[in-house]
């Protein structure tokens, strides 16, 4: 069966105007100026709100998500705002260092005794004098780390009169104050305070004096050592009293504990093993010269000793030169080498290394050539040297 035919107006109506419906029945026109309603009214005084795009409807209102007391009235904003203003006007405008008027300043509590609320000075020790706060503290530290008290005894018989662990220290010195009569003092020196052996004492009121490990005089003994302890002790006694005091040292004396063993030889004495080398030396003239005259000194060989060098010195109130001559043919004919004008009132002096097949065959000499003035002051002289 055919369609029905269907037949519409030849024109359509057009739309005037588009309504929003409140809930109180009421209409909102929408329009381009106006797109969807620009306010909604008569609603209820508390409605619902939900968002759907959880697993599960969530409702949001004032008892299930609730805001901070106030924050809505802002009854706390004064009060923050004070509080904050007063922090800002303590901090200084920019950084880095201020002055003391520009810069808070931190104090420690007034009710604690110390900086440390549960420290606790040792028994007994007392700041030093003139020393103030912590610098004072730590001067007294280093000074007594720097050196050791001093120990006294005394002894009325063969006994110990005076010991002390030396673990931090390098050294010290017994002064014996009091000898006593006829009594022998011994210092000793142990890593186990149990088994002592000798310890080497210097005297130090002695330019020269030698290591010993024993005294019967009074005086100031000092020492070196790497021992645990150190001790002095009457190991003979015979009247009297002895009074030893120990003082000890972080670094001890550079010459303490250093000896030469005994023997044939001793500390300036000096013995060499083969030829020394020497010097010799010659007057050659003192005899003043004519004008333009000549002296000529003797040819000497070396005789095969160690020299090295052959040197002249002349002196003369007249100008002229002074001359070394050398022969290699045992002194039949002499060859100048090295020469030097002397001026009226002057010296010269010459030097010459050794060459040539040393001993008999090779000679040297001195000569000297006056001027055209006659001399009245004339001294020559010349030497073999090592050096």
């Amino acid at each position: 069966m055919p369609n029905p035919p269907i037949q519409f107006p030849s024109t359509f109506t057009a739309a005037n105007a588009v309504a929003f419906a409140n809930p109180d029945n009421s209409a909102q026109t929408v329009s381009l100026d106006a797109p969807l309603p620009v306010a909604v009214t008569n609603l209820p005084g508390s409605q619902t709100v939900s968002v759907a795009n959880f697993p599960t409807t969530q409702a949001i209102s004032a008892a299930s998500l609730p805001l901070p007391t106030g924050a809505a009235t802002a009854t706390a904003q004064a009060s923050a705002i004070t509080t904050l203003s007063a922090i800002s006007g303590q901090l200084p405008a920019s950084l880095g260092a201020k002055t003391g008027a520009a810069s808070l300043s931190i104090a420690p509590a007034t009710d604690l005794a110390n900086i440390e609320p549960a420290g606790a000075a040792v028994t007994g020790t007392t700041m030093p004098t003139g020393g103030t706060g912590l610098t004072g503290w730590l001067s007294a530290i280093y000074r007594s780390c720097s050196e050791g008290a001093a120990v006294t005894g005394t002894a009325t018989s063969a006994a110990v009169v005076v010991s002390a662990s030396n673990s931090l220290y390098m050294g010290g010195s017994f002064q014996v104050t009091s000898a006593g009569t006829s009594c022998t003092v011994s210092y000793e020196q142990s890593n186990d305070g149990t088994n002592w052996v000798a310890l080497p004492v210097i005297s130090s009121a002695a330019a020269n004096s030698a290591p010993v490990t024993s005294s019967t005089i009074a005086g100031l003994f000092s020492f070196s050592s790497t021992a645990a302890f150190v001790r002095a002790r009457v190991s003979t006694y015979g009247s009297g009293t002895v009074s030893i005091t120990l003082s000890q040292k972080q670094q001890s004396s550079s010459f303490s504990g250093v000896s030469l063993a005994g023997g044939s030889s001793a500390l300036g004495s000096v013995t060499v093993t083969g030829t020394v080398n020497s010097t010799t030396g010659f007057t050659d003239s003192q005899t003043a010269l004519a004008a333009s005259a000549t002296f000529t000194g003797t040819g000497r060989n070396t005789n095969s000793l160690q020299y090295c060098f052959f040197n002249a010195c002349a002196y003369a109130d007249q100008a002229g030169t002074l001359f070394i001559d050398q022969s290699t043919d045992t002194g039949t004919t002499y060859q100048p080498i090295l020469s030097q004008a002397v001026t009226a009132g002057g010296s010269a002096n010459l030097s010459v290394r050794l060459c040539g097949s040393l001993g008999t065959g090779v000679l040297y000499r001195v000569r000297y050539v006056n001027g055209a003035t006659a001399q009245t002051v004339f001294r020559l002289s010349s030497s073999y040297t090592a050096s």
